[in-house]
C-alpha cells in the first residue's frame, strides 16, 4: 500500500469515528482509479455515510482530497464509495437522461434536470452526446447549475 493510500485509509477511519460510526475502510483499483470503499459495520448507518444523493460521500471526497493535497503537495485522483452507491446512482442518472431525451424529442420541448454536481451533470452530457435528435447544455450558476436536454430544431440560448 502506498503512503497516500495508507494516509487516506487512516484519515477516513478517523473521520468516520468522529461521526460516531464504525466502518471497514478498504482501497482497491478499478479501471485504473483508486477506490476508497467505506462499509459501515451496521447497515442502518449506510445512509449517514452516503447522505442525500451522495452528499456525504462527496464531502468525504473533498475533505480527503484537500488533506492529501496539503500533505503530499499534489493531487492524486481517487473515488470514495460506499456499498456500490455511486455505480447505482450513475445507472439511475443514465436511465433518467435517456428518458429525458425521449421526452424532449416527443414533446419538442426542453427538459430540465434539477441542480446537480459537476460529475452527475457530466454523466448526462456523456450519455446523450451521441443521442440523435437532442443536445445538452448546463445552465445556472454554482449550486443551481443544472442540465437541460434540448430537442433538435430549438434555438440555442446563451449559456453562462
Amino acid at each position: 500500500m502506498s503512503e497516500l493510500e495508507t494516509f487516506l485509509k487512516e484519515k477516513t477511519t478517523e473521520i468516520v469515528g468522529k461521526m460516531g460510526l464504525e466502518a471497514e475502510v478498504s482501497l482497491s483499483q478499478e479501471d485504473g482509479q483508486t477506490v476508497l470503499e467505506i462499509n459501515p459495520d451496521k447497515e442502518e448507518d449506510a445512509p449517514l455515510l452516503i447522505g442525500f444523493h451522495g452528499a456525504t460521500l462527496n464531502a468525504f471526497q473533498v475533505i480527503l482530497g484537500t488533506l492529501a493535497f496539503k500533505k503530499f503537495g499534489k493531487f492524486e485522483p481517487f473515488l470514495v464509495e460506499s456499498g456500490g452507491y455511486r455505480k447505482e446512482r450513475e445507472e439511475e442518472i443514465r436511465a433518467r437522461a435517456l428518458e429525458a431525451a425521449d421526452k424532449a424529442k416527443f414533446l419538442i420541448k426542453e427538459v430540465s434536470f434539477p441542480a446537480m454536481n459537476a460529475s452527475e451533470r457530466r454523466i448526462i452530457h456523456l450519455t446523450l452526446e451521441k443521442e440523435k435528435g437532442v443536445r445538452t447544455e448546463s445552465r445556472g450558476e454554482g449550486r443551481e447549475r443544472h442540465v437541460v436536454v434540448i430537442p433538435e430544431g430549438l434555438p440555442q440560448k446563451d449559456v453562462k
